[in-house]
């Protein structure tokens, strides 16, 4: 008795599932249309047909955007520590974070090692989506003489940095070292 039961609510909840998925693929599909734009001018009336579609997804994406960000989400300015494993977890860099202007922040530092020539480099803009996670863009650099025939590793370009499992930092999410396979970087920025 009791397996037909969870049969009966397992299906209901399929169902309901369905349903609902079917009337968001419904609503995203509308499309509102606007036209007919009538001026009077010395006793002729001009009409203007240009048509104005915005479709339903687009409008609520824009309306969502709103309304999940109504305040700036702000990082502290200053000096924060700065890492990857490679070069060491006991000798952190440093970066330098400054406001520029709305949720854009500026950010450039480096970590050496003392023993060789191995190095990070990090200069661009941070744009913080939430407290967890940060938008870079701009160039991330590191050379590690074990690694990728010691030539210099370069990501150019935006980059997602996340703190993730209650971890003190923003980690690249973009991991792959440039020589590939299964070599992964952590760089890290400490808050």
């Amino acid at each position: 008795m009791s397996q037909i039961k969870f049969f009966m609510v397992s299906f209901i909840s399929l169902w309901l599932i369905s349903c609902q998925q079917s009337v968001k693929e419904t609503r995203t599909d509308e499309m509102i249309t606007d036209s007919l734009l009538e001026t009077s001018y010395d006793n002729k009336t001009l009409t203007d047909t240009t048509d104005t579609t915005i479709s339903l997804q687009d409008s609520q994406l824009s309306l969502n955007n709103k309304i999940d960000n109504p305040q700036k989400i702000t990082i502290r300015e200053g000096t924060h520590n700065l890492s990857l494993q490679w070069i060491s977890w006991e000798k952190l860099g440093e970066v330098e974070i400054k406001h520029l202007e709305g949720n854009i922040y500026s950010v450039v530092g480096e970590q050496r090692n003392p023993n060789n020539s191995d190095y990070l480099k990090i200069k661009g803009t941070l744009e913080p989506i939430s407290e967890k996670e940060l938008i870079f863009d701009g160039i991330v650099e590191h050379q590690i003489t074990h690694l990728n025939q010691g030539q210099p590793c370069i990501k150019e370009g935006k980059q997602t940095f996340k703190s993730t499992k209650n971890r003190k930092y923003w980690r690249m999410q973009n991991m792959q070292n440039c020589e590939g396979g299964a070599v992964t970087d952590y760089i890290d920025i400490y808050f």
